[in-house]
């Protein structure tokens, strides 16, 4: 044997061990169990606190919540995002707290895949996106760490440890770049808004939000957990990604149920609160799952709504939590979905056969998800009328007025943003050709950014919700 072949040999001996050595350093990364001490033993909740909307601290005027959903679709999604957080923040309201920023009452933002990135970096760093975010993310060329990924024999660690995925990889990217060791417990302290990042379980097929709530289920401490991670894997795009994965502890929890699992018996079968509670009392039998492993979440729900959904199916069923907080106050609902999606291709209607590798991952990826987003829309619209019904009910066991207003005064405005709404058809086109990835051009990211701040200002839903806010007692008579 020669030589050269024999230092080879030794090379990459050495390469393997160093990069199998490393793998013991992805132990930190686990999530962990809940402790006892956090287990309630017979709450409305699994455990007590954590990261969850009732349970945060509150900011705003308590009559007003605003519900934000970030949509996938790459840095396309991101900047257009981070465009309505510009918006939000530029548009101001008269409140009974006197004039504020429409995004002083942002209470809540779900987001899916590229949607995640300016979701989760508002949430850890609030005011600071709008002087930092393009430098850390959005003005930055992030696909060149996925060619490293695959590329680079330095961070080809993937290949040699089973417990080390690309996905695990891109969330250190993640967490250099932009969130520098922060975890749920770093967003916990800053109170509200909360930031839901959903993932899809490969092997449910569920939308499963990065949420006290739902890692209840695996009996689990979100507050431990790195952001980076949960960003990951709502980015985790099928194929290109590795799964991130959960480790469920729900033999740990001794048979708990929250509240919201607990269904009236004649609750109907078909109801979407049947169906995420038969889909939760999956992940708390010991027996069923052992394990979450988590891809992007724009496979399951590309509006980032069907988090919402969940969420107010769950906050409509603690009654008590609404009584022990001023949730109770709520009287007006704003939910804007920030869609940054772009049509399909169907360029292969027009084709014998589908010869391009990239129309046939968007089909299995998202492409029929995409086609049934009016009736995600539909769903999510009608959850949060229901919660409106929810607390008139609870307002008016008090008597006919509730904190200054008829206890019936209870409104919900849907508001759904969307680059199929530039009303200028060439800069429509534009946007909406700029390729789903995670690295763009700078002027795209400008353009994005302007088509985003400028929806809010011009949405007629918007202007009537702002309007509606000054309204007293005797005017809703």
């Amino acid at each position: 044997m020669r030589i050269s072949a024999l230092r080879a040999m030794s090379a990459a001996a050495i390469l393997s061990t160093a990069l199998l050595a490393a793998g013991c350093a992805g132990i930190k990364n686990k999530n962990a169990p809940l402790q006892q001490s956090a287990l309630l033993p017979n709450g409305p909740t699994i455990s007590r606190d954590g990261y969850r909307l009732a349970a945060l601290n509150e900011t705003g005027d308590p009559g007003v919540i605003v519900l934000v959903a970030f949509s996938g679709g790459g840095k396309r999604s991101s900047a257009f995002g981070y465009g309505v957080l510009k918006g939000l923040r530029d548009y101001v309201v008269n409140t009974e707290e006197g004039q504020r920023r429409l995004l002083d009452e942002l209470a809540y933002v779900s987001a899916v895949s590229g949607g995640s990135f300016p979701a989760a970096y508002y949430g850890l760093y609030r005011d600071k996106i709008f002087t930092d975010f393009e430098r850390d993310f959005l003005k930055r060329d992030v696909q060149a760490y996925i060619y490293g990924t695959y590329l680079l024999p330095w961070n080809m660690r993937w290949i040699v440890d089973p417990t080390f995925g690309t996905n695990d990889r891109m969330a250190a990217v993640y967490d250099d770049l932009m969130f520098h060791g922060a975890t749920y417990a770093d967003l916990q302290r800053k109170g509200r808004p909360m930031v839901s990042v959903n993932a899809t379980d490969v092997d449910y097929g569920y939308i499963f939000p990065f949420t006290q709530d739902y890692f209840d289920l695996i009996c689990s401490d979100l507050s431990s957990y790195p952001l980076s991670r949960a960003v990951a894997a709502s980015n985790g795009f099928p194929i290109l990604f590795s799964a991130i994965t959960l480790k469920s502890y729900a033999a740990q929890c001794g048979g708990r149920e929250p509240n919201w699992l607990r269904l009236d018996p004649n609750e109907d079968a078909l109801s979407r609160r049947r169906i995420v509670a038969d889909m939760a009392r999956q992940y708390m039998d010991p027996n069923e799952t052992y394990f979450v492993h988590l891809l992007d979440g724009g496979v399951s729900d590309n509006l980032g709504l069907r988090g919402v959904t969940n969420t107010l199916i769950v906050l409509g069923s603690h009654r008590e939590l609404f009584k022990e907080s001023t949730l109770l106050q709520i009287r007006r609902i704003l939910l804007i979905s920030a869609d940054g999606q772009a049509p399909g291709d169907t360029s292969g209607a027009r084709r014998r056969t589908l010869a391009v590798l990239r129309q046939i991952l968007n089909a299995v990826s998202g492409t029929t998800i995409d086609r049934y987003n009016f009736e995600t829309l539909l769903l999510v619209r009608d959850q949060a009328q229901q919660l409106a019904g929810t607390l008139k009910k609870l307002r008016c066991q008090d008597g006919p007025t509730y904190a200054g207003h008829p206890c019936g005064d209870v409104k919900v405005t849907f508001v759904h943003l969307s680059l199929a709404d530039i009303p200028d058809p060439a800069l429509r086109k534009r946007l909406q050709d700029i390729p789903t990835g995670l690295t763009i051009p700078d002027r795209d990211v400008d353009l994005l950014e302007n088509a985003g701040q400028g929806l809010v200002f011009n949405s007629p839903e918007i202007k009537q919700f702002g309007a509606s806010l000054t309204v007293n007692v005797s005017d809703a008579r």
